[in-house]
């Protein structure tokens, strides 16, 4: 889920703003999965129905990571269910960003991101980072290192890791952002998940 301009965990996939928690406004999630891509998209003849897709996408599973930077001395962060490996040799990650969301500019330009995907427990500050209402709570939690100069690193979740910035791909209203991991942190326990509109903890 990509966060700020639309905290709707697989963009306009899977937030509704009838589905969306109530007292919580829209505010700061990113996933990439929102539809169409603008570059270099074939025609399709008869053309999906994007309603249906957002469906579709909804039901896609996928775990829930905090992607975490430093603006100068302030840390900034955003939630992405839009996380995936990419490679072991070398060790990266790929997820993806709207283009929108206000940590975008500052995590491209920080060239260094913290990555935690997080645990079963670890709903209330995945909603932290997924709510513009709950912005002025982030990075209140004692678990999160704010030690320069690496970036700030929650110490709990199922993994912490902390990544240089590779390359990035624009890919319309999102970028594609490929880090590799400098630093891992591994601990046991179940997953946070995203699914049908909703968080989910899977049995660990």
């Amino acid at each position: 889920m990509a966060f700020d301009a639309d905290p709707r965990w697989l963009g306009d996939a899977a937030w509704p703003a009838a589905a969306w928690p109530a007292g919580i406004p829209f505010g700061d999630a990113s996933s990439g999965a929102e539809p169409p891509y603008d570059l270099h998209t074939p025609p399709v003849d008869p053309p999906v129905d994007l309603e249906a897709f957002k469906d579709a996408l909804a039901r896609l599973a996928s775990g829930v990571a905090i992607i975490s930077c430093w603006d100068g001395p302030t840390p900034r962060g955003l939630l992405v269910s839009s996380i995936t490996g990419l490679s072991v040799e070398p060790p990266r990650f790929l997820f993806c960003v709207r283009k929108e969301a206000s940590s975008h500019d500052v995590l491209l330009a920080a060239g260094a991101c913290g990555i935690a995907i997080l645990a079963a427990g670890d709903e209330a500050e995945a909603l932290r980072f997924a709510s513009s209402a709950q912005a002025h709570e982030r990075f209140t939690d004692p678990r999160w290192d704010l030690t320069p100069p690496g970036a700030p690193r929650l110490q709990a979740g199922l993994t912490s890791a902390a990544c240089v910035i590779d390359q990035t791909i624009d890919a319309g209203g999102h970028t594609i952002v490929l880090v590799t991991a400098t630093h891992l942190t591994i601990r046991p326990g179940a997953p946070l998940v995203a699914y049908d509109r909703a968080f989910h903890a899977l049995p660990a």
